[in-house]
């Protein structure tokens, strides 16, 4: 009998996400089945850190779309849990999370990072660095950081933090994960560590097969070289 009630008050307790989490799905290009998939298996992921799914599709367009975990049927807007996707016909290319919830950042983040490449990670290890992250926000709560995010799509998925403390005025404090997709065909790769800037960036090889090997010079190959301005009546001048 216990274990029959027990049944039940778990099937009530999931019966409004289940509900919510019904989204109306545009099925237009390969690029918006390829994120139904996705999400599908994020929320899987979230399930079983045990987190909402999530259940708001915002905008969903050939090139981009928004979503959210919301709690009421109808939202409009994400409650403290925004992903924005970018998309291309046929894929996807990057992916930006912010949550106002420390707390639940490792979860969420890890389960969007697993979901690249379920076979690459398991979601205990993707949310490992989230979950770094989270704890340094947690430490220096007043003390922003964003990692610079390169764009470039490449042969495996890479990860950037940013925490954006009372961002807007209103005593909300904003974790971020900007999480760039591998290119089409190469979802099983893993996920790459992504190389933290060197203390001098001069005469630092990237060992990353994405740049092909070849030396960067840390931004220095433009070069302004400023003089002082000589007086009017110097010879100078003349």
């Amino acid at each position: 009998m216990l274990k029959r009630l027990t049944a039940l008050a778990l099937a009530l307790l999931f019966l409004p996400l289940t509900a919510l989490a019904d989204i109306a799905w545009p099925d237009q290009t390969p690029g918006q089945r390829l994120l139904k998939e996705y999400v599908q298996r994020v929320n899987d992921n979230l399930v079983s850190a045990g987190q909402s799914p999530v259940n708001a599709l915002f905008e969903c367009y050939a090139s981009f779309a928004t979503m959210g975990i919301a709690s009421s049927e109808g939202a409009v807007i994400p409650e403290g849990v925004e992903m924005t996707f970018a998309l291309s016909a046929d894929s996807i290319g990057a992916l930006e999370l912010r949550v106002s919830d420390p707390s639940r950042f490792a979860a969420i983040a890890g389960s969007c990072i697993q979901a690249v490449s379920p076979e690459a990670i398991s979601l205990q290890d993707a949310m490992a660095e989230p979950a770094a992250y989270a704890q340094k926000a947690a430490d220096a709560p007043t003390d922003s950081f964003e990692d610079t995010v390169n764009e470039l799509q490449g042969e495996s998925a890479r990860t950037y933090y940013a925490y954006y403390p009372d961002q807007y005025h209103d005593g909300v404090n904003w974790l971020q994960l900007t999480l760039i997709f591998p290119l089409a065909g190469m979802q099983g790769v893993g996920v790459a560590v992504t190389p933290q800037p060197p203390e001098d960036p001069k005469h630092t090889y990237y060992e990353n097969d994405e740049y092909g090997g070849y030396e960067y010079d840390g931004g220095t190959h433009l070069e302004i070289f400023t003089t002082p301005t000589p007086e009017p009546d110097s010879a100078a001048m003349e």
